[in-house]
């Protein structure tokens, strides 16, 4: 009996050993902490790890499946900010240094940025939002620098079309028109702001005016807008998406149909309200209107001068 009871107890210690080995060994191995491997829709300009601490990280980078060395002898388990194309799969990993030697890769982690797709003709700069650091794409029109995707920055009482779904990330936020009121000055990062109705009013007049503007302006792949007769070829670079709107109850509506974006200019019409710029997916016009102020849609930020 005593002979079985001891066996018994070193059989329930080397299965402790082996587990709590097993913990600690997994502790150690180096992770993807963001964005986590395989996340899609990313336009966060971080990448962040977990791994040994004292020792130095090599961080390979890149579009290949097999990246490039990106940055060497990194003390710290982030590197920020790094810019993101649209539209394409990264592959990273980390290698761990100790006295100049490798002592452990990790897997190749990997992940996917926002399924955007710009005129290549065009030609366009990045940006960093360093409230955040999510990564913006650019385009100057006539002299003015256009931000190409929808304003993403958190503030109260805004969300992604239907309550906040990641699938609908690629739109941007959909904001109140009260924030126009109530913090105009830090909606767009510093250095930007709401475009007047004038400044959209200028770009529009680029590319033909209100009547046939719409097409050269529109995104113009086959992923966003629901089809019609109308083209698109997006031969302006802003490559605008139909995201739709968001009401006072609140419910969403016109994902894929329509997109509405605020301008700075108040409405004299409607106490507190300010002008829309609206683009529909059945016409090549583009219509100004007023934008009720408890209703949420687009923003598109312009550089100061």
């Amino acid at each position: 009996m005593e002979k079985s009871m001891k066996c018994f107890r070193i059989l329930i210690f080397i299965t402790f050993v082996v587990v709590f080995s097993n913990e600690i060994f997994a502790q150690k191995e180096i992770k993807a902490v963001f964005p986590i491997d395989g996340a899609t829709n990313v336009n966060i300009g971080i990448l962040k790890w977990s791994a040994q601490e004292g020792v130095k990280y090599d961080l390979y980078f890149g579009t290949s499946s097999n990246p490039g060395l990106f940055k060497s002898d990194l003390d710290a388990m982030e590197v920020k900010p790094v810019i993101l194309e649209l539209n394409k799969k990264y592959y990273w990993k980390i290698v761990e240094k100790k006295n100049e030697k490798a002592i452990r890769t990790s897997k190749i982690f990997s992940f996917s940025t926002l399924p955007i797709v710009l005129n290549p003709k065009s030609e366009y700069k990045s940006f960093v939002d360093i409230r955040d650091y999510k990564v913006y794409w650019t385009i100057s029109v006539n002299g003015n620098e256009w931000f190409v995707q929808n304003l993403d920055y958190d503030f109260p009482d805004n969300s992604w079309y239907y309550n906040n779904s990641e699938t609908n990330k690629v739109y941007g936020k959909l904001y109140s028109g009260k924030l126009l009121t109530t913090d105009p000055e830090n909606i767009c990062p510093q250095g930007w702001h709401v475009p007047s109705q004038q400044e959209w009013t200028d770009v529009i007049n680029t590319f033909g005016g209100l009547k046939v503007a719409g097409s050269k302006l529109k995104e113009a792949t086959e992923m966003y807008w629901r089809n019609s007769n109308v083209s698109r070829d997006n031969s302006s670079g802003m490559s605008v998406l139909p995201s739709g709107s968001r009401d006072s109850k609140p419910s969403f509506a016109n994902l894929g149909k329509y997109t509405f974006f605020w301008t700075s200019t108040p409405n004299s019409k409607v106490p507190n309200s300010f002008t829309t710029i609206n683009f529909g997916f059945m016409r090549d016009n583009i219509i100004t209107d007023i934008g009720d102020p408890n209703w949420s849609y687009s923003i598109r930020c312009i550089k100061n001068k």
